[in-house]
């Protein structure tokens, strides 16, 4: 069996994640994420259909679990990277072949308080 993880997740995460600040109440944790809040670009006159358009970022399912951030601690949690603060409104489960625990997760997200 491939394991996806090793094989694919920490070399992206390696060369293209960074540092984020997840918090939730009285949960803190410093985990990776990839930046995926810049606009999207489509062809002039594409007919694509382009799911979560806004804002985002991906972070590994396994790293949230191993920092004590459950699927019930997503929701609304401040995450700050890159010099800006953003909420979690809401959020995708992108499964690996090894398993949706294994798999990542990508939050959709609003400008938090400047």
């Amino acid at each position: 069996m491939i394991d996806y993880s090793t094989q694919l997740y920490d070399p992206v995460y390696a060369e293209i994640g960074v540092p984020a600040t997840f918090i939730n109440g009285e949960i803190e944790a410093e985990i990776t994420v990839i930046d995926d809040t810049r606009p999207k670009q489509l062809p002039a006159g594409s007919s694509i259909d382009v799911g979560g358009m806004g804002p985002g970022a991906f972070a590994r399912i396994p790293e949230l679990a191993a920092s004590g951030i459950t699927q019930d601690d997503w929701r609304d949690a401040s995450l700050t990277f890159n010099g800006r603060d953003w909420i979690v409104r809401s959020y995708e489960l992108r499964g690996s072949p090894n398993g949706m625990d294994a798999g990542e997760v990508r939050f959709m997200l609003k400008a938090g308080d400047d």
